[in-house]
């Protein structure tokens, strides 16, 4: 719990003077909930005693009165600041997270999943935001009232009396710490099952269209509804776990409450205390049970907040291996980019994909890369995008090492667009400005254009107005992908990487948006991956992949010369025509 409170310090010094009042109004409320019982005691013991008379009286019936209205006044005022401080807090470790999440590089990505991420964007802060907010609650209020209640108890009415009736109270708090501290281990793989549970929601969400598609919606509820099971199944062990000792208190708290009315008696009946002071005694033995019951789910709480604090921090350590270092230097432009024997392996995997690539890329030339399934090609060129570092081997723009210049520059040169093509909840035009969002009109109008766009526009409801749906499902795959371009395209970038984004597009609109991009990008580098070789023939150089090796680079002409690869591919796809 030391690290929890040593990573929240930040927060806590930020707003120490906002802590101290909502302090100050804690030991109020718990110092004057005692009050009560007291009074209600001294005013039995004088009605017995025939000794009130009508000033006295007011002053109990007023008192009785204006205490819960003054606490009801300092709640007010102390529920208002710590919600505002949890609010505070939680935006802050939120935005902070998510920040990071963007820092990070794809090494992390592979590494944990999307329900994984976002339980600790979710339910991880909840519980670091509950420890910095309704924790102090738990802790100074509920352990002011049994401190006050204890001490009345000791110096007004009877030390003995006090020490037989709640001697047992601490033992049990003891050793329920005690167990709860070797549950430990259970609660964090709780907090994984948790996770998976997310990650498969979030997958069948995402993926009900192919679901479907396939009749699979049985198998698919059958094994999220297993995720979800065994979420309940680990709560259920939590639940049974701690309602084991919920009886424990409730039990202790009647031996309690024996002891005291017992011995109490027997103290009134032998005059060392008065019947007024065995009533207020009894209401404080009372008033202990919901502040102790209270202070053992701290314990609870500890434990969470430890494995939460765990989690968040575990994602916030990281350090990419991608990154900019002091010494970073900016590009805007370049004449040459050289692979010099370069390989590369993904981080989580044995074999390299590409092996011992040479490669110059110069500024203005139109690079085709083809090659059979699972050869390389996504691969090797999203080595310009920066995601990772090569395993071996350079990559140099105009002499220098890539790792050298500043990450956002790079990828500022370069406009992708991915395979899977990811699009968002937004209109057309505001999917396009992702692409550069100080894109003035016409430049958009020109990307549209470029990505032959246009004619899709014309037959959507509401035009550049109509929303996208999630993931881009309401427009077909060949639209997807001329959105996607169009979107690369207003970035106007240095290099435009088509990542085999013209495989849901007709012959004629690849055709098209080739043209276009012959004719409006001739003074800039166009790197095509495809397995159309209609869309690449005419590329100033063609790149041969098989099994992470360049076998074959030249031009269309060239390659079709020999017996090759290439030229076996393209008479195969001529007779397919």
């Amino acid at each position: 719990m030391r690290d929890v409170f040593k990573h929240l310090g930040w927060f806590f010094k930020q707003n120490s003077k906002t802590y101290i009042m909502a302090g100050v109004a804690l030991v109020v409320l718990s110092s004057t909930s005692v009050l009560p019982a007291k009074l209600l005691g001294l005013a039995i013991e004088a009605i017995a005693n025939r000794t009130i008379n009508v000033k006295s009286l007011i002053f109990y019936c007023l008192s009785l009165l204006l205490i819960p209205v003054a606490r009801y006044l300092v709640n007010i005022v102390y529920h208002y600041t710590v919600n505002k401080l949890g609010q505070k807090l939680s935006f802050q470790l939120r935005e902070k997270y998510i920040e990071h999440l963007f820092e990070l590089d794809a090494v992390t990505y592979s590494k944990y999943t999307k329900g994984d991420l976002i339980s600790r964007a979710t339910n991880d802060l909840q519980v670091l935001t509950v420890v910095a907010t309704s924790f102090l609650q738990t802790v100074v209020f509920n352990s002011g009232i049994v401190i006050f209640a204890i001490l009345i108890m000791v110096f007004t009415i009877d030390p003995i009396l006090t020490l037989v009736s709640i001697l047992v109270m601490p033992i049990a708090i003891f050793i329920l710490n005690k167990v709860r501290m070797n549950k430990r281990k259970y609660y964090r793989k709780h907090h994984e099952i948790y996770a998976d549970m997310t990650e498969k929601v979030l997958e069948s969400i995402e993926g009900v269209k192919t679901v479907r598609a396939y009749c699979q919606e049985e198998n698919d509820f059958k094994k999220t509804k297993q995720a979800i099971d065994n979420d309940v199944n680990s709560w259920r062990k939590i639940l049974k776990f701690e309602s084991a000792f919920t009886p424990l208190f409730e039990f202790i708290y009647i031996f309690t409450y024996f002891c005291a009315f017992a011995f109490g008696s027997y103290m009134v009946i032998t005059s060392r205390i008065s019947t007024g002071d065995l009533i207020s005694f009894i209401m404080y033995v009372g008033m202990l049970y919901g502040p102790l019951i209270s202070l053992s789910s701290v314990l609870n709480t500890v434990n969470n907040a430890t494995i939460s604090d765990t989690r968040y921090n575990e994602i916030m350590n990281i350090v990419p291996e991608v990154k900019n270092d002091e010494a970073s230097i900016p590009v805007l432009d370049f004449k040459k980019i050289e692979f010099k024997n370069v390989s590369f392996k993904y981080p989580f995997d044995d074999v390299e994909v590409i092996k011992n690539i040479n490669l110059e890329i110069n500024k203005g030339e139109t690079i085709g890369i083809v090659g059979p399934t699972g050869s390389g090609k996504s691969t090797l060129i999203r080595q310009l995008l920066r995601e990772f570092n090569v395993t071996s081997g350079q990559i140099l723009i105009d002499g220098v090492d890539i790792k050298n210049y500043k990450i956002e520059d790079v990828h500022n040169l370069v406009g992708y667009v991915p395979q899977s093509h990811i699009l968002f909840r937004k209109t057309v035009d505001e999917n396009i400005l992702v692409g550069n969002p100080n894109a003035s009109y016409q430049l958009m109008n020109q990307a549209i254009m470029l990505s032959d766009f246009e004619k899709d526009i014309k037959e959507l409801a509401y035009g550049r107005e109509t929303i996208v749906g999630e993931l881009g499902n309401s427009l077909s795959g060949g639209q997807r992908q001329r959105l996607s371009i169009a979107r690369a395209l207003v970035k106007e970038p240095q290099i435009l990487i088509l990542d085999d984004s013209l495989s849901a597009v007709d012959a004629l609109t690849e055709s098209n948006i080739i043209k276009n991009l012959q004719i409006s990008r001739k003074d800039k580098t166009n790197i095509i991956v495809a397995h159309r070789f209609s869309a690449i023939y005419k590329a100033d150089k063609i790149i041969v992949l098989q099994n992470g090796k360049i076998t074959d680079v030249g031009t269309h002409d060239e390659l079709i010369k020999h017996e090759n690869w290439y030229k076996m591919q393209y008479i195969e796809q001529l007779s397919n025509k």
